[in-house]
């Protein structure tokens, strides 16, 4: 298993880098790449780690007897 993500990480940091078009290819895989290192996401792209699963949030308001909380 690959390197646990640090709580300390805030994720809503951006990033910014030019967006991709037909003659900056070299430059945006480059920023894409690190960008992703830096959120420790590069091993997912790159297929040598699976990806994690997603818990999905139910709202507090989310009626608990219903059969599509229970699922």
């Amino acid at each position: 298993m690959g390197p646990a993500l640090e709580a300390n990480i805030n994720m809503s940091d951006t990033l910014y880098f030019s967006k991709l078009n037909s003659s900056n290819y070299d430059s945006w895989t480059t920023s894409m790449k690190s960008a992703l290192q830096s959120r420790f996401l590069w091993l997912y792209v790159n297929g040598e780690e699976d990806m994690p699963i997603v818990v999905k949030f139910i709202p507090l308001s989310t009626d608990r007897t219903s059969k599509k909380y229970k699922s």
